[in-house]
């Protein structure tokens, strides 16, 4: 008689979760740090609504038909869920001006919302409801952030976001912790993702990549809703995640499970960082040592610069020559040696900066060429808990300008204020929505624990 296989530890531990939170867990923290990032989140999809990546996957979503729908944003049309999550996560991650979580496996927690916000309006959800669903995905998509690495084996962190949204859209269907398990592993084992879709010359597909993991994650939840099984052990059976990670996971303490020592753990989403410039995060440092430097500068020339960075950010954003060749946004908003230039020169570094005709520019194609970007061990050592970054300028003037940056604003300890992701908002949403109906969609979302449905909020957003 064969034995049972060992049970998957984590899979049990992520679905009972889910399956298991409700309103009444979520303090105020929780609740203020949701919201925080949904604004945040909404923001970047509205900007992000005119890229070609966006709209291809528009033009290619089909029409409603019977079942269950969602809103294709910017559009007002209809879709399936699945399509919906996969459109509507294009324009999230467009920008590449979302929020950031560092772990031992770092991503975007964010890339989650849009699919779960898809499940949670076919499903009829409430706010309270969708509430409670995108708080699961975060939870999910942080602590397995924490609970194992996936870069070493080549597997990009879009992962995580097929089995973040897999367990929010399990959370709106209402699904048990059975079929939440069954929702989790189908996305666990169907979408690990390579990392090449992040290295090198980068393509349209960085921000497809998270966009098929929620349409994945969707359909996964969809599937056990209506009797789907996964398998048993996806993390720690044979031939699973574990497996091919060489590791075996840690159990992450999630948002309001107790710690050992007493206590309750606290909710992720307060703990992510919030992005100043559309550009990787890795590289914000440098941008904000560069505006500062450019107004030290009063009009001089530099001739020779150079960028001290922790070694995280030099691999990931000034690595390879195409940092310093770039032709295309995706690579642009990947290189500290693009971003330095275009902010030297510009004074800015927003979407603007993003255009052909200025990545083409001889005046940023100059300052590139004199541009160097250097780790700094002493910086590598305070990686994650500070992102550092380091500008001196040599001057044709003869002077020489040094700019330090201690650590990246927008982060868990330099937190932005309400009023600055308000403006935030507002400078992305306002052309595409009008300044009022932007604020009415601020409204929403701070008051959206009110809302009898999502109707309103998708409302706003359907058709700018």
């Amino acid at each position: 008689m064969s034995r049972p296989p060992p049970p998957d530890r984590l899979l049990a531990h992520l679905a009972g979760y889910v399956a298991d939170l409700r309103w009444e867990h979520l303090d105020t923290d929780a609740l203020d740090g949701l919201k925080t990032r949904l604004v945040d989140t909404l923001g970047c999809a509205v900007g992000g609504l005119t890229g070609e990546p966006s709209v291809i996957a528009r033009g290619l979503a089909p029409a409603a038909g019977g079942g269950a729908t969602a809103t294709l944003w910017g559009t007002g049309a209809s879709s399936t869920p699945e399509w919906a999550a996969f459109a509507n996560t294009l324009a999230v991650r467009y920008l590449d001006f979302n929020d950031t979580y560092f772990a031992r496996e770092g991503g975007h927690p964010s890339d989650a919302l849009a699919g779960v916000l898809a499940a949670a309006e076919a499903a009829g959800c409430t706010g309270r409801e969708a509430l409670v669903a995108m708080t699961a995905a975060y939870e999910v998509f942080c602590g397995l952030g924490e609970a194992e690495r996936l870069a070493p084996a080549g597997i990009d962190h879009s992962l995580h976001v097929a089995i973040a949204v897999a367990a929010g859209a399990s959370r709106a269907l209402g699904l048990d912790t059975e079929r939440t398990a069954h929702a989790i592993a189908m996305a666990a084992v169907a979408n690990p993702s390579l990392r090449v879709a992040r290295a090198g010359r980068l393509s349209m597909w960085k921000a497809g990549a998270p966009a098929q993991a929620a349409q994945a994650g969707v359909q996964a939840a969809r599937l056990a809703q209506a009797g789907m099984t996964g398998p048993e052990a996806p993390f720690t059976g044979e031939g699973g995640l574990a497996a091919l990670l060489s590791e075996e996971p840690v159990l992450p303490a999630l948002g309001g499970q107790p710690l050992p020592g007493g206590g309750a753990a606290p909710f992720h989403a307060g703990r992510t960082s919030i992005k100043r410039f559309p550009a990787q995060y890795n590289a914000q440092a440098a941008i904000e040592a560069a505006l500062t430097a450019r107004e030290r500068m009063r009009g001089a020339e530099p001739i020779a610069l150079i960028v001290a960075t922790y070694g995280h950010a030099v691999r990931s954003c000034a690595t390879g020559a195409e940092k310093w060749d770039v032709h295309e946004r995706e690579t642009a908003d990947h290189s500290i040696p693009y971003l330095v230039a275009v902010a030297l020169a510009d004074g800015e570094v927003t979407e603007r900066q993003f255009t052909p005709q200025r990545m083409e520019a001889r005046d940023v194609r100059t300052l590139l060429l004199r541009i160097r970007v250097v780790e700094e061990k002493a910086m590598t050592a305070r990686f994650p808990d500070a992102l550092p970054a380091r500008l001196e300028a040599v001057l044709a003037d003869g002077r020489t300008l040094m700019v330090d940056v201690p650590n990246a604003r927008g982060g868990p300890r330099l937190a932005p204020t309400r009023a600055e992701v308000e403006a935030k908002f507002h400078a992305l949403a306002d052309g595409p929505l009008g300044a009022l109906r932007a604020s009415a969609t601020l409204e929403g979302v701070w008051a959206l624990e009110a809302a009898p449905s999502l109707d309103g909020l998708i409302a706003v957003l359907a058709a700018p």
